[in-house]
C-alpha cells in the first residue's frame, strides 16, 4: 500500500484558490486540487476529507490576511481611525486580492456555498461595516455624535452592493478616493489622535478573524 505523500497545507490552499478563481467553485474537487499541486488525492485527501473542507479553510486563511493588510494599513496611517480610511482600506482589501475579489465581489453564490455545507463553521465572513462599528467608532470620538449610526452602515452597503455590480471598474482607485472624500467630509469627527478609532477596529477585526466551532 502506497503511503499518501505529505503536501504543505498552503500548496493545498493556494491550488483550490486557484482554481476557484479560474475555474469556479464547481471545479473545486480533490481531484482536480490535486492535480494542480501535482499530486495524487489521496495525498490530498490525507490532509482535508472533502473539497469543502479545504475551502472552508481556504477561505479563513483569505479572510485572515485581507484583515492583516487592512490592520497594516490603518496602523501606518495617522488618520486611520476614522470611518472614511477604514473604508478605504476594507474596500481596496477586496478588491486587490484576486480570491477575496471572487468571492466578496464576482461570484458570491460561492461563499455561501461554501459556508452552507460546513455545517460546522460558527461565522460568517464579512467586508461590511455595520453600524455597531459606526456606533463603537461614535463612542471612541471618531464619528460625529449627530450622525445615525445604522443610517450610514445602510448607504455604505448600498455604495459597496453598486460597486460590485458594476464591476470590473477602470477607474476603481479614483471611485474609491471619491467615496472616502465624500464620507469623510460627512461622517468623520474632527480629531487629532485617532488611535482610540484604531483600536476598535482591531477589536472588530479580531472577533471576525477568528472562527469558531459549535460545541
Amino acid at each position: 500500500m502506497t503511503t499518501p505523500r505529505v503536501l504543505d497545507i498552503d500548496i493545498i490552499l493556494d491550488a483550490a484558490s486557484d482554481i476557484l478563481t479560474n475555474d469556479g467553485y464547481q471545479a473545486v474537487t480533490l481531484a482536480s486540487i490535486a492535480s494542480r499541486c501535482g499530486a495524487s488525492t489521496a495525498d490530498v485527501s490525507s490532509v482535508f476529507t472533502t473539497a469543502n473542507e479545504v475551502m472552508v479553510a481556504m477561505l479563513s486563511r483569505e479572510f485572515s490576511g485581507m484583515y492583516g493588510v487592512i490592520v497594516q494599513n490603518i496602523e501606518s496611517d495617522p488618520r486611520g481611525g476614522l470611518l472614511s480610511r477604514l473604508y478605504t482600506y476594507m474596500l481596496s482589501a477586496v478588491y486587490e486580492r484576486p480570491l477575496a475579489k471572487t468571492l466578496f465581489v464576482l461570484d458570491r453564490d460561492a461563499l455561501g456555498s461554501i459556508l452552507r455545507n460546513s455545517h460546522s463553521w460558527a461565522y460568517m465572513p464579512t467586508i461590511a461595516i455595520r453600524g455597531e462599528l459606526i456606533a463603537a467608532l461614535q463612542d471612541a470620538g471618531m464619528v460625529r455624535a449627530d450622525v445615525d449610526a445604522h443610517m450610514v452602515a445602510s448607504v455604505l452597503s448600498a455604495c459597496s452592493a453598486g460597486l460590485a455590480l458594476t464591476a470590473p471598474h477602470d477607474e476603481l482607485d479614483l471611485i474609491i478616493d471619491g467615496l472616502s472624500t465624500m464620507l469623510a467630509r460627512a461622517v468623520d469627527a474632527d480629531v487629532t489622535d485617532t488611535t482610540p478609532g484604531k483600536a476598535v477596529f482591531y477589536e472588530w477585526a479580531t472577533r471576525l478573524s477568528v472562527p469558531s466551532r459549535d460545541e
